[in-house]
């Protein structure tokens, strides 16, 4: 699972991509706009993967969920289920406290040294 990957999200207010790396079961990345995410994955009983997420929306930040920017930093955590086959491109629905989104992830590439 380890490697590089690309997230492809849509909202009712417009697309971003998110480009994170998984090590270790741990996850950090960046999108479009410059928000900046960390995070844990872990296997799931069902054979998929649970991933927990952290970032912070800053004041004047466009969010593609279509609402308005936020007037202080806002501290977000989402717990997001992930089908075993979440990098070849399946679309997952993911409510965040902003709207809804949907992620399209694809492996880039495996973490090499």
């Amino acid at each position: 699972m380890d490697g590089f990957y690309a997230a492809y999200l849509s909202g009712r207010g417009g697309n971003t991509v998110i480009l994170f790396a998984i090590k270790a079961n741990k996850m950090t990345g960046v999108d479009g706009g410059g928000l900046k995410y960390d995070g844990n994955i872990e296997a799931a009983p069902n054979g998929g993967f649970t991933m927990q997420i952290r970032y912070v929306v800053t004041p004047g930040t466009s969010l593609i969920t279509g609402v308005g920017t936020v007037a202080a930093p806002t501290p977000v955590a989402l717990d997001v289920n992930l089908p075993s086959n979440f990098a070849d491109g399946v679309i997952v629905s993911v409510q965040t406290p902003f709207g809804p989104v949907n992620a399209k992830i694809s492996k880039l590439r495996d973490f090499e040294l």
